[in-house]
């Protein structure tokens, strides 16, 4: 069985998180085995893989990047991220258990430092596209640059006392930390529909804050079709939301990332969370169970689990 995840150009966050949380918390299920492929964290749930390997999915969802799988014989599918993707693809509502980075903290070994950083993690995106570097020194916020180690980064969002973020990953691992958050509105659309996905198993109503653009290349939206790129400019003209010249655009998104550090930031409930990390917790024991029947799985005990901010992240494991 193969650890599937996401790859592009440069790496994003979320998608490396499959490498932290799996080969520790399933350190004896995967090999070069292209037969069978795991789909755990991110928004892959869609026609971009083959027919013929089996699709053994831990915990993804649909992102809308593609379209809907065919669900057949060759997909098993133990869990999914939330119940919008459950909706989507015709699934159980009981299969919408959550997002498996919700555990990667605890299985990482990493825990808040109560530090004193306001944290901004920009989506891969807009750190590609963006300035995000001069604006965040701007505003005096730290940049997390989600491009970067998860491990480092994970460690950096224990640092924080708040983490503003338009990278959903980066607000997941956030709550699972008890590091209160605050959403950045995905400037991408499609980015949208995935956070409310999760925010529904977590009983949670968003309050996303915008941040305009800090260069012309994010405005115009690097990759974006020729008809939507005309169609946006119409608008932006129409609203009189022209872009400036560099060096104002990177003053205006400071001027807004330091007021958006000044929101009252959000966090889940101790008691969806502790929901949220036990279902989780049952469906990797099941999915363990009949991955290697006979075998014990290594797992985090839900007493290492507690949301309080004393808790014992250290848990020891494998791998």
């Amino acid at each position: 069985m193969i650890l599937y995840r996401w790859q592009g150009v440069s790496p994003n966050f979320g998608d490396e998180l499959n490498t932290v949380l799996w080969p520790r918390l399933l350190p004896d299920f995967f090999d070069d085995n292209p037969s069978v492929r795991f789909l755990g964290i991110g928004s892959v749930l869609d026609r971009r893989h083959d027919r013929d390997p089996i699709k053994l999915v831990a915990g993804s969802g649909y992102g809308g990047y593609e379209k809907r799988p065919c669900l057949d014989d060759r997909w098993i599918i133990h869990w999914v991220r939330g119940p919008r993707t459950a909706a989507t693809l015709g699934l159980p509502a009981n299969l919408a258990l959550g997002d498996p980075a919700t555990l990667v903290p605890a299985v990482a070994g990493i825990r808040s430092t109560d530090g004193a950083d306001i944290g901004f993690m920009p989506h891969f995106e807009s750190a590609s596209r963006g300035a995000w570097q001069h604006v965040a020194a701007r505003a005096g916020v730290r940049l997390i640059d989600p491009r970067g180690a998860p491990l480092e980064i994970l460690r950096a969002i224990g640092d924080c006392k708040v983490l503003l973020s338009e990278a959903l990953h980066g607000v997941i691992v956030a709550d699972a930390m008890r590091v209160p958050w605050v959403a950045i509105r995905p400037r991408v659309r499609v980015h949208r529909a995935k956070w409310v996905d999760w925010a529904d198993t977590m009983d949670l109503r968003l309050r996303f804050h915008s941040l305009p653009a800090s260069s012309l290349n994010e405005w115009m939206g690097a990759g974006m079709s020729e008809r939507r790129w005309l169609e946006q400019r119409i608008e932006a003209v129409a609203s009189a939301a022209v872009p400036l010249g560099p060096e104002r655009m990177i003053a205006r998104a400071g001027r807004a990332l330091a007021q958006a550090a000044g929101v009252s930031p959000q966090l889940s409930g101790d008691h969806a969370l502790d929901r949220c990390q036990s279902r989780l917790l049952d469906a990797v024991q099941a999915l363990r169970a009949h991955r290697l029947p006979g075998q014990s799985p290594v797992l985090p005990r839900r007493s290492d689990l507690r949301t309080r901010p004393d808790s014992a992240y250290q848990l020891g494991l494998t791998g």
